[in-house]
């Protein structure tokens, strides 16, 4: 089996409600072989991919995963090569790979990785994508609960502290205290801001603080929050490379690693990485709302794989529920691993063809 040439596929959607108006670009990818078999991926930049790393595939055996992972990587670090940036196209690359692989064996992604578990759970990660009232968010979070979600995470992008408690303490009075409750803070609070404020949030029984810091001292200041509060601090959503993730355990900056499935290398490199994070008694949970798709895979596979990001389906902000036929389904805040090979995923190309601006 070789690899004959792999093609990206812009889809234009909304990002949002309609009458929002905003527009995002939604990128696949399909690696596409000589015995009909075709592997589908998500993400990536289409120039990196078509000028940088499809001439390290095409022509290769796409079974040979690891090594193409490593082409790929030495690629993109070369001189003048696109570096960190090509990380997300090496993401999508790699999960479009798994795919072919598992189409080709038979058997599905998550069981080829490791097989650990059948079933994810996955938390509710669609509230804070625009500005809201604190009695807003707590609607939201009740919508979110009746979808069958026992973990809930709120996102604060430009909130004051103040700002983040009240809408926190709603949510908490709507959710009930079984319920898992979390933050993201997008790394907005200097240490001592943090540190503040986390103490504030102690009542409300956070399950976990996610990038609470800003990046200039990142981990000096995690190890402050750690200190502050009971929730699990977590972060390193973009830190993409094992040594980086290495350097910010060694460091005692994490408790909970989330490093993106894109900005991680797909599965190859997430698997590296989880690796590394067992050595160190660490869970993992994978940056990605938009992923649900991909990301069950993955932590299906691995001991130490926590849950799964996923923007629900009646949110504005997410394709994934729509990109499929038959579509792909969390109920009760649970996804069941399939059975079928690769991801198990088909493109619904109704909607893609629709939705299509450009591909390659």
């Amino acid at each position: 089996m070789r690899i004959t040439h792999v093609e990206t596929v812009v889809l234009k959607h909304r990002f949002g409600p309609p009458e929002s108006g905003v527009m995002r670009d939604w990128i696949n990818v399909l690696v596409h072989t000589d015995e009909g078999l075709t592997g589908i991926g998500r993400g990536g930049s289409p120039q990196v991919i078509s000028q940088d790393l499809a001439p390290v595939l095409v022509g290769q055996d796409p079974r040979q995963i690891a090594r193409l992972w490593e082409g790929m990587y030495e690629s993109a670090w070369r001189y003048r090569g696109p570096g960190r940036a090509a990380m997300p196209s090496i993401g999508a690359l790699d999960i479009a790979l798994w795919d072919l692989y598992g189409k080709a064996c038979g058997q599905p992604v998550w069981r080829l990785l490791g097989g650990y578990a059948d079933t994810v759970p996955a938390y509710a990660d669609g509230i804070g994508y625009m500005d809201q009232s604190a009695e807003e968010v707590a609607a939201e979070v009740k919508e979110h609960a009746g979808l069958g979600y026992d973990a809930i995470k709120l996102h604060f992008n430009s909130c004051t502290p103040q700002e983040v408690i009240d809408k926190v303490r709603l949510s908490r009075e709507v959710l009930g205290p079984d319920k898992k409750l979390m933050i993201d803070v997008s790394r907005a609070w200097s240490g001592a801001v943090a540190v503040e404020t986390v103490r504030r949030l102690e009542p409300y029984n956070l399950y976990w603080i996610e990038e609470p810091v800003r990046h200039d001292d990142e981990p000096f200041y995690m190890r402050m929050v750690q200190e502050a509060t009971s929730a699990i601090v977590a972060g390193a959503e973009g830190e993409g490379t094992l040594y980086g993730i290495r350097r910010l355990i060694d460091e005692g900056a994490l408790q909970l690693v989330q490093t993106d499935i894109l900005i991680g290398g797909g599965y190859t490199g997430l698997m590296r990485i989880a690796a590394l994070c067992e050595a160190y008694h660490l869970p993992i949970a994978p940056h990605g709302a938009q992923f649900p798709d991909v990301n069950c895979h993955f932590v299906a596979a691995v001991p130490n794989g926590l849950t799964v990001a996923a923007c629900p389906s009646c949110e504005p902000f997410q394709i994934w529920s729509k990109l499929y036929d038959p579509a792909f389904r969390v109920e009760n805040g649970q996804i069941v691993m399939t059975d079928k090979p690769g991801l198990g995923l088909e493109l619904d190309w109704d909607f893609v063809n629709r939705h299509r601006v450009d591909s390659g």
